[in-house]
């Protein structure tokens, strides 16, 4: 005989406990979603989980753990994906899926890196001008070469 889940009455009470929450963060921490657990009839809802992680913070602390190892275990998923795909499409299609996930949810670790180097000199050029009444304005330049501000007087215009 097949047993039959029933259906969770509306408005039922769940209630937070540490074991419940630990079983929760392990599921996520090997890579399922927060969605398929709280699927599973013997998880609260999702509202309910999402409720619990602004009200306590023990278990957003634990959650957020669990996140970061989703995102080893996504990064473990690609390299058995990798090498056990029989169609070549389809297992570029989940690797890069897979990567994808993995940067959103540990981007220092697995996200992209971009690096900006400059080489060479630095030179920065500000030019202040103070007018005064009927009078013209006294141009002064001042560089910025190597770390020292070098100024320039104006030259005489005549």
């Amino acid at each position: 005989m097949k047993k039959k889940i029933l259906p969770r009455p509306i408005g039922a009470p769940t209630l937070y406990s540490e074991k419940l929450v630990t079983k929760i963060c392990e599921r996520i921490s090997l890579g399922e979603s927060l969605r398929s657990v709280c699927r599973d009839p013997n998880f609260p809802d999702k509202l309910t989980v999402l409720r619990w992680l602004k009200k306590y913070p023990d278990f957003r602390t634990q959650y957020t753990q669990a996140r970061d190892d989703a995102a080893d275990s996504y990064f473990d998923a690609i390299h058995d994906e990798a090498f056990s795909a029989h169609d070549a499409q389809i297992g570029r299609l989940r690797v890069d899926a897979l990567k994808w996930i993995s940067s959103r949810l540990a981007p220092k670790k697995y996200g992209d890196r971009i690096e900006h180097e400059h080489t060479g000199e630095q030179k920065l050029t500000l030019t202040f001008s103070t007018p005064h009444r009927n009078e013209e304005p006294e141009l002064v330049a001042i560089d910025y070469i190597e770390g020292e501000f070098i100024r320039e007087e104006p030259s005489g215009g005549e």
